[in-house]
């Protein structure tokens, strides 16, 4: 039982290096480099990766060689895809149920630890995806939040590379008209505002990502 929460323990602290770009797309890491750094042996580290190399999240070659996966725009453009028909759709069917009072009082909530976490990219960053998961956690759907929670991994991946200082006003300002529109009870302002903001998140990814890839594919 030690023996697994030690390799769990490992695959928590790798999986955090990788989203909050400790360790970037493209960083090549190193099994001894990750045991000396964590204090322990190689063993559960050798666990760890080979669980995260089964998720997406890490390659391993024929050498051993360790290399977080790099950023594609194809894969990109598959994680907002599937975030927008989940999150449409979702949006849609809380607005249908009677539920938005609720889903508006929960994201005022996250939209207000956003504001307060904007010392701490990773942080805000977190904060934001909550702020999004509030309509699977409120329409309490187990089979929906499932898939969310596969797609806002990537998206707390994918917003720390989109996000800087320069974006936190516009993110804020984007989810208060998602939040108003919710709150009212706006069907096509809230599917909207949702789309827009989604839309904007996709540009600016894919205007940064030949940068990020050639940048971060350097790393050692």
């Amino acid at each position: 039982m030690r023996k697994d929460n030690l390799a769990s323990g490992v695959y928590e602290r790798i999986k955090k290096g990788i989203l909050s770009l400790e360790y970037p797309p493209g960083y090549i890491l190193q099994e001894r480099n990750l045991a000396e750094e964590l204090g322990m042996s190689r063993t559960p580290v050798r666990e760890a990766v080979h669980r995260l190399s089964q998720e997406g999240w890490l390659r391993v070659n024929s050498r051993k060689n360790i290399q977080v996966r790099p950023v594609s725009s194809s894969d990109l453009r598959e994680v907002f895809q599937a975030r927008k028909i989940l999150e449409r759709d979702a949006l849609e069917l809380l607005l249908a149920t009677g539920l938005a009072r609720e889903a508006g009082r929960k994201m005022a909530a996250m939209a207000g630890a956003m504001n307060e976490s904007r010392g701490s990219l990773f942080s805000f960053i977190t904060a934001d995806q909550s702020f999004h998961s509030v309509l699977f956690l409120v329409l309490g759907n187990s089979v929906l939040r499932k898939f969310w929670n596969a797609v806002s991994e990537e998206m707390i991946w994918l917003g720390m590379l989109a996000m800087n200082e320069k974006r936190y006003d516009d993110v804020l300002a984007e989810h208060g008209r998602i939040l108003a529109a919710v709150e009212e009870g706006r069907k096509r302002a809230a599917r909207e505002a949702l789309l827009e903001h989604l839309e904007k998140t996709e540009d600016i990814l894919l205007r940064k990502i030949d940068d990020v890839s050639s940048s971060y594919g350097r790393g050692s």
